[in-house]
């Protein structure tokens, strides 16, 4: 785990990333504004998700770019704040993700697969 990631982990908590997925032991540094658009990874770009979450959140990209925009908008106030995410903050990214999962529940990807995993939907 790199050092930032370990450092924000004591202040925004321990229990579940900031798209609402439980930590179990990894954690991966999302970058709120990517890095070839010159995002850094210093603390007020970073996201905590872990593998699961952050591959969704790509797959949303992909698929939903406006969703996507919205999920980075509340990381970054999350960020802001210098603490865990709120109860409203945490019910807004749930309405995002559960709408996401509403419009894409049935689309299949390049490989026949449902896009939308089972792992997603347990959070």
């Amino acid at each position: 785990m790199r050092q930032i990631t370990f450092r924000m982990l004591q202040v925004y908590g321990k229990d579940r990333d900031w798209m609402n997925y439980r930590i179990n032991k990894e954690v991966t540094a999302h970058h709120i504004v990517k890095r070839e658009d010159g995002g850094k990874l210093e603390w007020d770009n970073i996201a905590l998700l872990i593998p699961t979450s952050h591959e969704y959140l790509h797959i949303i990209e992909y698929k939903d770019e406006m969703t996507y925009k919205i999920i980075n908008k509340l990381f970054k106030s999350i960020n802001e704040q210098m603490r865990e995410p709120t109860l409203k903050q945490r019910q807004m990214m749930e309405y995002l993700l559960m709408g996401f999962e509403c419009e894409y529940s049935k689309e299949i990807n390049a490989k026949g697969r449902l896009l939308i995993k089972e792992k997603y939907l347990k959070r």
